[in-house]
């Protein structure tokens, strides 16, 4: 076997990350495959699932490909009420608290048609799973709900669940490799092998969705769409970061131009705004 044919038996061979928003739910939102995610939110919200439907988005490689940038979340209802949006954020956009927020208020609001009664809002939880960090304690999973003030053993609002789980600080900690949702995590997370190989043996399921994985991994068409997806993603990262130092440019060359009607000096504007005693002459002149 040539050099070439080895290299791309490897990238066959090659497990796909399910941190890869797209293979999640390839892997997880596979109709035949509601064990894995019951398994997983049963132990992560400490619940009694005894019923789970997962949203199976049919059109996926569509969806993909048509809005290359559009979130992909995993929906699915629990015990026929309530319903849990499951999202893989990889980038920090310094918008995680807001956008998970907005998820919860789009699923309650979808529940009610003109007229009915605001008793009929079942509960909503958004799980974000998140490649960095959000909170500055040390847990990697924070709960996160409505409560008052002063009396913060009381729950307010019980419609609307958040759980912020942190991979990061994950990776960093000691694991119990029989804790089912840690299990989880080490598979998502796919940065351990050695912790993947040790929670396999203490959770069937984690076991099984690792050889589906492996099925998913070998796919020419699944492999395909993780990849495009990872394109996109990087494609929509450097279109932020660009607005974002042009944005800083522009605000840079408003700051010169406030100092220059302030009678500040060149040398003192330099100083400032690190800019050379030439490219503030040329602000001047504009």
């Amino acid at each position: 076997m040539n050099t070439k044919s080895k290299n791309e038996e490897n990238i066959k061979n090659e497990k796909l990350s399910v941190k890869n928003d797209a293979v999640f739910k390839l892997l997880f939102g596979k109709k035949g495959n509601e064990e894995f995610i019951k398994d997983f939110l049963s132990n992560l919200l400490k619940m009694d699932i005894k019923e789970i439907e997962v949203d199976h988005d049919v059109a996926l490689a569509k969806k993909i490909k048509e809005d290359k940038y559009g979130v992909l979340d995993l929906k699915a209802k629990l015990n026929g009420d309530i319903e849990v949006d499951i999202e893989i954020q990889l980038k920090d956009y310094d918008n995680m608290i807001q956008r998970a927020t907005f998820y919860s208020t789009r699923m309650i609001s979808s529940q009610l048609l003109k007229g009915d009664d605001y008793k009929k809002i079942k509960p909503v939880i958004v799980v974000a799973i998140l490649n960095f960090d959000v909170f500055k304690f040390d847990e990697y999973i924070t709960k996160s709900a409505l409560v008052p003030e002063k009396h913060r053993e009381y729950t307010i609002d019980t419609l609307q669940t958040y759980y912020y789980i942190e991979l990061p600080k994950f990776r960093n900690s000691k694991i119990d490799a029989k804790n089912s949702v840690a299990g989880w995590l080490a598979f998502i997370d796919s940065e351990d092998e050695e912790r993947i190989v040790e929670v396999m043996k203490n959770n069937e399921k984690i076991k099984r969705a690792n050889e589906e994985l492996e099925l998913l991994s070998a796919d020419k068409e699944a492999r395909e769409l993780a990849e495009f997806r990872e394109s996109s993603l990087r494609e929509m990262a450097s279109a932020r970061n660009y607005g974002y130092s042009l944005g800083k440019e522009e605000a840079k060359i408003d700051i010169v131009k406030s100092m220059l009607k302030e009678n500040a000096s060149i040398e003192f504007i330099s100083k400032v705004t690190n800019l050379t005693k030439e490219e503030i002459e040329k602000i001047r002149e504009e």
